[in-house]
């Protein structure tokens, strides 16, 4: 899919891998929509905009809050997206959340949140977007961002590892999507530690392992996120973003039953 003239919705856009994805898409003509519980991503909607000298009119950029573990903010977000810019094409689920230490919560709270953002959202806002497309009668996309920790359990955060690989099978699944006509692509990047705000802010213990592995810049997710809708050999793929180099991980995907390429979706 060329980006040009297409629009985009990015969860959890306000700062960090989520700016610089829209960022990347605007300077590859797409318009974009920052979804984010955070109020920053008013003032990201309004450097993009005037990066571009957007008029308010026109803007290329707009900012919606959206608690994305919220069936009601998820659909309003695609509401207006229509609204603002008339078609939706590309949905990246970006947003996440470090969340439960498992062993040391005193409830489950955080385990609940961890769950609904990190896999729960990013199904329910896929099936938003795939519904969308298929109204539209027109091709999409949608982009997933995991994490390594998919492939690499880690002891200090079991539940974050548990969604991120989840969410990986998810994708896989998704696969035979793009044998519909029109065609409609779910893909993934799973990123390995990413120079982030919330890198930055784990304790120093964590930090220094951390970096000890490496750490990538949010422009290697970005330039892989742009893969995932521009090359249209991926389905049910995800893209492993390593210090070392990205690569397209030689997982399961789901194989083509016939039944979701010829399914009747009624919209």
């Amino acid at each position: 899919m060329q980006v040009q003239d297409k629009v985009a919705i990015i969860t959890g856009a306000s700062q960090g891998i989520g700016r610089r994805i829209a960022e990347v898409l605007v300077n590859k003509g797409a318009c974009v929509v920052i979804a984010d519980i955070l109020p920053l991503g008013t003032q990201t909607a309004q450097e993009i905009n005037d990066s571009k000298q957007a008029s308010a009119d026109s803007p290329v950029a707009i900012f919606q809050h959206c608690d994305v573990s919220k069936a009601e903010d998820l659909q309003k977000l695609f509401d207006v997206t229509l609204e603002t810019f008339g078609h939706v094409d590309i949905l990246v689920n970006n947003a996440g959340f470090g969340g439960s230490g498992l062993w040391v919560d005193k409830d489950s709270e955080i385990l609940a949140r961890t769950i609904n953002v990190n896999l729960k959202a990013p199904i329910d806002g896929t099936r938003l977007a795939i519904r969308q497309f298929v109204r539209a009668n027109q091709t999409g996309c949608v982009v997933n961002v995991a994490s390594m920790a998919a492939y690499v359990p880690i002891e200090f955060s079991p539940v974050y590892a548990s969604t991120k690989a989840g969410l990986v099978s998810f994708t896989g699944a998704c696969a035979t999507l793009a044998l519909r006509t029109p065609a409609i692509r779910v893909n993934a990047v799973a990123p390995s530690f990413v120079d982030t705000a919330i890198t930055r802010s784990t304790p120093a213990k964590v930090n220094a392992m951390l970096r000890t592995c490496g750490i990538i810049t949010v422009n290697d997710v970005a330039t892989q996120v742009l893969r995932c809708i521009e090359d249209e050999g991926l389905a049910g793929d995800t893209i492993q973003v390593l210090v070392e180099g990205s690569v397209v991980h030689d997982g399961p995907k789901s194989p083509n039953f016939g039944l979701v390429a010829n399914l009747d979706i009624e919209v």
